[in-house]
């Protein structure tokens, strides 16, 4: 036998009994039998005296460089191989797996909330107005009110609560400014308009803060806290009458229990001044 079995397709050697190619998988059957081993010196002297045998009619078939295509049904002519072994795919990269990447997605969705919200902070941030004697709860109160206006300027609950902190920290001026606001989008809301006179009385325009007072009135008769004040800025201008008329109405006009210590001292301090008492209660 020989040695060495040389493969038409790529030439490589591979051993005498291989059934295919070992770099190509070139089957060898396809030529239909293996190479004829070379004659050796013994079989040579043989040949002389037994007659060789005829060669055989049909011609070899011819080594190819790639595996012929196959020949459509129903054709007798050629040699059928029957199937080829199948070769070996090339190693691919392997494909990224759902669960790789879905954490990259999450990864991904994490950077881009965190750039975003230090965005937002940094934002809030550089456009904070402080209040000047604010504690860190009415500052976020201010801030919060502040973002609610930037957004919708007619938010009348947002522009009372951002004058009511400037009321509570004593920033006369600026909550004028909120209270008067607030009181074009609702002129028939008291309490704003007696907030409004305290800031005024605070910045002793006693009269401005007056006709506030008696204008809350108008629009509430019964007004505890128009009438308290009525009755202070009477007193400090030493109108004793009038201040004595203003508390005993405000006492008529179930104050709350956090009023009633305050007015009955102003109360008993103006008897004092004029001698007179009040009248008595009267139910409303």
């Amino acid at each position: 036998m020989p040695e060495t079995i040389r493969c038409p397709d790529c030439g490589t050697a591979n051993a005498p009994d291989a059934v295919a190619c070992t770099q190509c998988n070139f089957p060898f059957r396809e030529l239909g039998s293996a190479p004829a081993p070379a004659p050796t010196a013994s079989a040579a002297n043989v040949s002389s005296s037994v007659p060789a045998p005829e060669p055989a009619t049909a011609a070899p078939k011819p080594a190819r460089s790639k595996p012929a295509a196959p020949e459509p049904s129903g054709t007798t002519s050629g040699f059928d191989p029957g199937p080829r072994p199948v070769r070996p795919r090339r190693p691919r990269p392997e494909a990224m797996q759902p669960v790789q990447m879905q954490l990259w997605l999450f990864a991904g969705a994490a950077v881009v909330m965190g750039i975003v919200y230090f965005a937002a902070q940094g934002f809030w941030h550089s456009n904070v107005v402080p209040v000047a004697g604010a504690q860190p709860q009415q500052q976020q109160r201010s801030d919060l009110a502040r973002a609610a206006l930037e957004r919708d300027s007619t938010n009348l609950a947002a522009r009372l609560d951002l004058a009511n902190v400037l009321y509570d920290t004593g920033n006369w001026s600026e909550a004028i400014i909120h209270y008067r606001s607030a009181e074009r989008a609702d002129p028939h809301r008291a309490t704003t308009v007696v907030d409004l006179g305290v800031c005024y009385y605070n910045l002793g325009q006693f009269a401005a803060a007056e006709s506030l007072f008696n204008h809350a009135l108008e629009i509430d008769h019964h007004q505890v806290f128009a009438l308290f004040n009525l009755g202070i800025v009477a007193e400090s201008q030493q109108r004793w009458d009038e201040a004595l008329d203003y508390f005993h109405r405000a006492l008529q006009a179930s104050p709350p229990d956090a009023m009633k210590a305050p007015l009955q001292e102003h109360l008993t301090n103006v008897m004092s001044k004029t001698g007179k008492v009040p009248p008595p209660l009267q139910p409303k």
